[in-house]
């Protein structure tokens, strides 16, 4: 069998990784969490980083070891038996139902703020549509052009953040009291004034780096990867923490509080320090952003059920292909239908609060596989202790004790965020029931694939 080419150097997949800043629902995020907490949430987001290359890690590890294109099922299925591997995959093939439509509904509430004749989700619903008619016609955006736009990205986040601590009349004694003192949270009603309020939003906090583990299927095209993918994925995190950071603690202390934590929240944000010149050249961008990433994910995302149907995990349908244009139409159609019933219910039970909640219940899904990804590091050092580690997380060989700290950093996560009395219930039940629903699918095939190879 021919073998994947190694092409990709250090710059090439630090650029990928860090190519998640072009998310739009990032920039919001970034709003609301400075200006639920000030200079506060540079504690969180910290934290957050913490976290983030615990999962970096781990994806190194694994990664490594197993360097394969079909990447999180694999490791599964090697730690935890196939049930478990055929979870994970499909965990990480439907996960966009939540992450596109956080999106597109953050696309409408744009496009409602210039554009109110029509409501916010028929924005959305166009922007998810007009998206899905892209790949359907197999136009993807190119490497190069998703390139350029993050370097138009960054150096307009650097932009931003120039523009608030010399023209928009910074306070920094606010940024002091409130690092010191973070205030209680309004995101989350009811929790009290500091650390609860802190650990309240970490889910918020890592939904900025959500995305670093595109790094783990391109293992076998990676030069040096025991040395490359850590590397990379550790400095394009740390570079997007600095960069985030400098645009979060200007608007902080330049821009005013109800600003920050209201629709269209960046883009507001924008206005208030340039006027309406601000404000589009912000819309215009996180739009741009927005197309992005949910043409290019997309295309992955259905190319990875493509690849589950062909395996037989998944029924035909979502194996076929269009005889003219060759794209996987009936992922893509499944995927669009999903989609819109979620926008759908967003829109009946959570309002304009939509793209937050479901970039959270995303963020939820993502943290399952993390979780997943550090019992799998622990699972195969104690079942496959031969097999050759270019890299290992830190620990001894059978008990990996970043691996251990990173399930307990997980399962904290997890519980505080969402659950009572502080937590936002709403990501609980749209993750939760998404997780538990394509776990009792991922029974039903291995059930069916097991019943089928005995009798063959």
């Amino acid at each position: 069998m021919a073998e994947l080419k190694r092409a990709l150097g250090f710059w090439t997949t630090w650029a990928m990784c860090l190519g998640l800043v072009t998310c739009s629902t990032t920039l919001m995020t970034l709003s609301l969490g400075f200006g639920d907490l000030g200079a506060g949430f540079t504690v969180t987001h910290i934290l957050a980083l913490l976290f983030i290359i615990l999962v970096c890690l781990a994806f190194s590890e694994l990664a490594t070891t197993y360097p394969r294109a079909s990447s999180l099922e694999l490791y599964t299925t090697k730690a935890l038996g196939r049930a478990a591997g055929i979870s994970v995959g499909l965990w990480y093939g439907f996960k966009d139902i939540f992450g596109f439509p956080a999106e597109s509904t953050l696309a409408g509430i744009i496009l409602e703020h210039f554009f109110p004749q029509v409501p916010w989700w028929g924005w959305a619903i166009l922007v998810l549509t007009i998206f899905m008619i892209t790949n359907m016609l197999g136009i993807v955006v190119a490497g190069y052009t998703q390139l350029a736009l993050l370097i138009i990205m960054v150096c307009s986040y650097v932009a931003m953040a120039v523009v608030g601590l010399t023209l928009g009349k910074p306070d920094w004694s606010y940024l002091t009291e409130t690092f010191l003192f973070p205030p209680a949270s309004e995101l989350y009603p009811g929790t009290p004034a500091g650390l609860p309020s802190i650990a309240v939003l970490m889910l918020a906090a890592v939904w900025l780096f959500i995305g670093v583990e595109v790094a783990a299927p391109l293992a076998e095209e990676v030069k040096n990867p025991s040395k490359t993918i850590p590397l990379a994925m550790i400095t394009s995190m740390i570079t997007l923490f600095a960069v985030e950071q400098f645009l979060g603690l200007s608007w902080a202390a330049s821009v005013p509080r109800e600003v920050l934590l209201s629709e269209p929240y960046h883009v507001g944000a924008a206005e208030y320090l340039l006027g309406p010149i601000g404000g589009v050249w912000f819309a215009i961008i996180s739009l741009f952003a927005t197309g992005t990433t949910i043409n290019s994910v997309m295309a992955g995302a259905t190319r990875v059920l493509y690849g589950m149907s062909r395996e037989g995990y998944l029924p035909k349908i979502f194996g076929w292909l269009h005889p003219r244009f060759r794209t996987p139409w009936g992922s893509l159609i499944i995927l669009y239908v999903l989609m819109l019933l979620v926008i759908g219910s967003a829109v009946t039970f959570l309002g304009l609060e939509a793209p937050f909640s479901l970039a959270l219940s995303c963020c939820f899904v993502f943290l399952i596989i993390y979780l997943f990804m550090f019992i799998n590091v622990i699972a195969l050092r104690i079942k496959r202790p031969q097999d050759p580690r270019p890299f290992k997380m830190g620990g001894p060989s059978k008990v990996p004790i970043l691996a251990v700290i990173g399930v307990i950093s997980t399962l904290f996560i997890l519980v505080y965020t969402v659950a009572p009395p502080y937590g936002n219930i709403n990501i609980l039940i749209y993750g939760g029931v998404y997780s538990v629903a394509l776990f009792l699918v991922a029974l039903l095939i291995y059930y069916l694939r097991a019943r089928k190879e005995s009798l063959s």
